[in-house]
């Protein structure tokens, strides 16, 4: 089964993601922030990708999406963040975000998500 990368700053969602997406029976990885995450999405063992738009570092936000979408264009991408700003989302969209999650997260959303976009063999 493929990995879910989870990227993210906050050590505090990292475990957060981790213990969730083991509870629902996936593997994760994590990386703190967006050049650590493009070099884990390079993994072909990584079929999911959650991430943050908001880190310190460069690149983040949109160009952090930009990047992995061109790194991985097949790969599904879901973004959080706490913001639900519009022209974000929009952006997001025109990249090809999959889809999104808000903080703070609701569990049967994201089982949701995750059933659609990575179904268990």
């Amino acid at each position: 089964m493929k990995k879910i990368l989870v990227i993210d700053d906050d050590e505090i969602v990292r475990r957060y993601f981790v213990t969730l997406l083991a509870r629902l029976g996936y593997e994760a990885e994590c990386a703190v922030d967006g050049p650590s995450g493009l070099a884990a999405a390079a993994s072909p063992e990584i079929g999911l990708i959650i991430s943050d738009l908001l880190m310190p570092g460069a690149p983040y936000g949109i160009e952090l999406i930009r990047r992995l979408r061109a790194a991985r264009p097949d790969c599904p991408i879901i973004v959080i963040s706490g913001e639900g700003d519009t022209s974000t989302i929009e952006d997001c969209s025109t990249l090809g975000v999959t889809d999104f999650l808000t903080k703070p997260f609701e569990i049967g959303f994201i089982r949701n998500v995750l059933n659609r976009l990575m179904p268990k063999s």
